[in-house]
């Protein structure tokens, strides 16, 4: 791999790594100083890296990202509308959700990427359940 190629390819990863935390750390700005991290941050910066996204990708994840979040985090309100067992009914919400996304994702990354990508947002919705208090 060239030097310049490296260089290309690293920045795309800092620059959907940066993007993807803001996405998924609102739970820990919620922290109190002095709080442990969120257990599922190191997770999903994991997940993040192993997923390895192309220049040509980058874009295109990062706003299909940004809207199963947005989705995702309407789950509680959704459900709850409707009355029953709120941790089932979520739980049920979220991987409807996490399967829209995976398909609307589908044409932009490569297979092996896709296994860690669905793996991404099922480590993201076990981390929504926790920070809303469903687990």
């Amino acid at each position: 791999m060239t030097r310049t190629k490296y260089r290309r390819g690293l920045g795309v990863l800092i620059s959907v790594l940066s993007a993807m935390m803001v996405l998924v750390s609102s739970a820990a700005a919620a922290n109190a100083p002095g709080e442990k991290e969120d257990p599922y941050q190191a997770l999903l910066r994991q997940q993040i890296q192993k997923i390895n996204l192309t220049e040509e990708q980058a874009d295109k994840f990062r706003a299909r990202f940004r809207d199963y979040v947005e989705d995702r985090n309407g789950a509680t309100r959704r459900v709850s509308r409707s009355g029953g067992d709120l941790g089932v009914r979520v739980r049920r919400d979220l991987k409807r959700t996490a399967r829209k996304a995976v398909n609307s994702i589908s044409s932009v990354l490569t297979a092996e990427q896709l296994e860690h990508y669905e793996e991404l947002l099922k480590i993201a919705n076990e981390q929504y359940m926790f920070n809303a208090g469903l687990l």
